[in-house]
């Protein structure tokens, strides 16, 4: 069961309008915190991300635990009192996108396909990035292929990135190391610290291998996992005779009314869902799960509660 291939294609492949559209939208998304932290002395709250500058607040007085490297030595001397001085830490991020547009994600029966829901959602975050004054980039990996961006804090840049979402097959490089593994790989190789890494997938081709190379990620970076779906790999309508088939030389026919096949059905999809949830709780990542019929937006924004560090 898939969406009807209108001559437009909406909803099968994206549309670099609509993306672009996006950018209004993702003024509504409560997703990236630009809030500046005061520090005053080195361990006291441990941040992954790094300084864009140091800005000079406030004297006071120290306080033990303080940074001996911040004291104000002049004022100190005049006075006879220790003093200290208070800066204030404005952060800079690189936001990389880990877009899944393998075979797999090329299904839908709500709206849109996985695939377009992938390419929204990248492009609602990359917009709402920029409007944070975040640096964006990352890769897109499908089946025959992989791109590549180094982040920037630029529209233009930003732009490449979703062309190559809505026209991958003249925007991919051939690659042979473009699994999921290798992807997450590579990166953990150039990531620098105090990274955001954004996972938009359906997680179908997320094996051990993956796992390890993104628990590794996570040591340096911050991680939201984006667990992409479709309904009817949630569950079966209530009755009716289904058949599904691989486009090639598979076929399956399933009667919904029969409750045992129902629970049959949802399994592989409730032990995919379980295991990505259970990672992000154990590793202290962000997760969110988006339907292809959900609102994009209002899920985001309810779904990862506690971004920031």
């Amino acid at each position: 069961m898939s969406l009807k291939n209108t001559s437009d294609q909406q909803g099968i492949t994206a549309d670099i309008n609509e993306l672009l559209s996006l950018r209004f939208q993702a003024q509504n998304i409560q997703f990236f915190n630009s809030q500046r932290v005061n520090t005053n002395q080195v361990g006291q709250h441990v941040s992954r991300a790094r300084g864009r500058g140091m800005d000079f607040e406030e004297v006071r007085h120290y306080q033990p635990g303080d940074d001996i490297r911040l004291m104000h030595w002049p004022l100190t001397a005049r006075l006879g009192k220790p003093y200290t001085k208070v800066y204030k830490e404005e952060r800079e991020r690189a936001i990389y996108f880990i877009v899944d547009q393998t075979a797999s994600m090329q299904f839908g029966t709500r709206v849109c396909f996985k695939s377009v829901l992938a390419a929204k959602i990248c492009a609602l975050l990359g917009w709402a990035a920029l409007n944070h004054h975040e640096q964006v980039g990352g890769v897109v990996f499908a089946d025959d292929g992989l791109y590549q961006l180094t982040p920037a804090r630029s529209r233009t840049h930003l732009l490449k990135f979703f062309k190559c979402l809505s026209d991958p097959d003249n925007m991919l490089r051939p690659s042979n190391n473009h699994s999921m593994a290798m992807t997450l790989k590579n990166l953990s190789k150039t990531l620098k610290s105090g990274s955001v890494v954004i996972v938009i997938s359906d997680f179908v081709h997320f094996d051990d291998e993956a796992e390890q190379y993104l628990k590794l990620i996570n040591r340096k970076s911050e991680i939201i996992q984006v667990f992409t779906y479709d309904p009817l790999e949630a569950s079966l309508p209530d009755r009716g005779q289904y058949c599904f088939s691989d486009g090639q030389l598979h076929f399956l026919e399933l009667n919904a009314a029969d409750k045992d096949v129902h629970k049959r059905y949802a399994e592989p999809f409730n032990q995919r869902l379980d295991r990505i949830k259970a990672l992000s709780s154990k590793h202290n990542m962000q997760f969110v799960a988006l339907a292809t019929n959900d609102d994009v937006v209002k899920t985001l924004n309810h779904g990862v509660m506690r971004y920031g560090y």
